[in-house]
């Protein structure tokens, strides 16, 4: 490995497993979004009180049903949505509170929450920390007005420029901010503006989402119809290939292919999507993998509400899920731990690894593996490789 390597982290197994809290309620649906979520407008939820309440019937309720539930250690918890800051704070720490009650779960454990960029205050950010959150992540996809709106995002004009201040004092100093680029009308200068802006107020974490055509979404039944513009694929590809040295310069490391941190500061919960760990899917539209299998809840509030849940456990396929999302990680990776679970294709996926190796996308010293930076522009097709050559 080069040397800046043996600065990263190097990520392998922990067999520690995570908790997703889904909150469903927005300001305003985006168009471009895919995720389960319904726009309510700027007031409180009527059913947040049934709502929380639901989520502590849920994980009693998969308690109940499978044991494993509760003989698993957990060290992440990851409030996402939706909007989850448009829910009380003290919400999330009974939430919290009651899962260290009926569940292990870590004292020094990450506990993220998504923010709205309107909600951020030092009063909202206070409260989160008292409640037990040490992680905030704000949305803030652009801070151009023109790029918002053609992402049909609600914002506030007064508050939006100020977003980042609260920070500043802030007892929570593990934060980071979402930012979108190839947005129609969008330039190259103000995407590393965004980026610069979001860098001076010190953020921990940044990530970087290429705008994409999701299929089932308002933007893509409108790019369809000619309504609206597609992406800026050439601005994503120079965007793409450029940007992890503009941030390593910064002291800012890509460690996935849309993320990016400080050394020791990426997202634990999130690589456990990526690491083959275990997590526990709690919410309307959340998603889970157990020992027992994956699931995934129907997506909708007032059927969740009534207590509809999915308790159908479906098979994973080990070789093609931890393959198409490990190789997503830029990090060191010690693949020993990896290989473990899939002991028949181990063999032929090192086969296939050391070939990249040999095309000098990728560096492989005995079972650790790096991809090397200039991969990121083909990597779908790298990790596609890998599945197809085994079928």
């Amino acid at each position: 490995m080069n040397p800046t390597s043996s600065q990263l982290p190097i990520i392998q197994k922990t067999g520690k497993a995570g908790i997703y809290l889904h909150y469903p309620f927005c300001v305003h649906k985006c168009s471009y979004c895919d995720f389960y979520s319904e726009g309510i407008g700027l007031g409180p939820s009527e059913s947040e009180e049934i709502l929380f309440g639901q989520y502590e019937s849920e994980v009693m309720e998969r308690i109940k049903r499978d044991k494993q539930v509760s003989q698993l250690s957990y060290d992440t918890v990851f409030f996402g949505g939706g909007t989850p800051s448009k829910a009380s704070p003290e919400r999330y720490g009974r939430f919290l509170n009651f899962l260290r009650k009926n569940l292990d779960l870590s004292p020094n454990s990450e506990i993220t929450l998504e923010c709205n960029p309107e909600d951020l205050s030092p009063e909202l950010l206070k409260e989160l920390h008292q409640a037990g959150i040490n992680r905030v992540h704000v949305g803030i996809q652009s801070f151009s007005p023109k790029n918002l709106q053609f992402l049909e995002r609600y914002y506030d004009p007064e508050s939006y420029p100020r977003i980042l201040d609260a920070f500043y004092s802030s007892p929570i100093q593990n934060f980071g901010a979402d930012l979108m680029f190839g947005i129609p009308g969008q330039t190259e200068e103000e995407f590393y503006q965004d980026v610069d802006r979001i860098l001076e107020a010190g953020v921990s974490h940044i990530s970087l989402y290429a705008l994409t055509v999701e299929k089932g979404t308002e933007y893509s039944r409108k790019v369809s119809d000619h309504i609206s513009p597609a992406p800026l694929e050439e601005l994503q590809a120079s965007i793409l290939q450029n940007l992890p040295t503009y941030l390593r310069e910064r002291n800012i490391s890509q460690y996935e292919v849309s993320n990016y941190s400080k050394p020791n500061l990426y997202s634990r919960h999130n690589m456990k999507y990526w690491t083959y760990e275990y997590y526990l899917g709690i919410g309307p539209g959340a998603h889970g993998f157990l020992p027992s299998g994956r699931y995934a809840n129907p997506r909708n509030t007032n059927s969740y509400l009534r207590g509809n849940m999915d308790f159908k456990y479906q098979a994973s396929e080990p070789f093609e899920e931890l393959v198409l999302s490990l190789f997503r990680i830029f990090y060191p990776i010690e693949l020993r731990s990896f290989l473990e679970i899939i002991p028949e294709q181990a063999d032929f996926l090192l086969d296939r690894i050391k070939a990249k190796r040999e095309l000098g996308i990728c560096e492989l010293e005995g079972t650790l593996f790096r991809w090397k930076p200039e991969a990121v522009l083909y990597l779908d097709s790298h990790i596609l490789e890998f599945t197809e050559s085994l079928q």
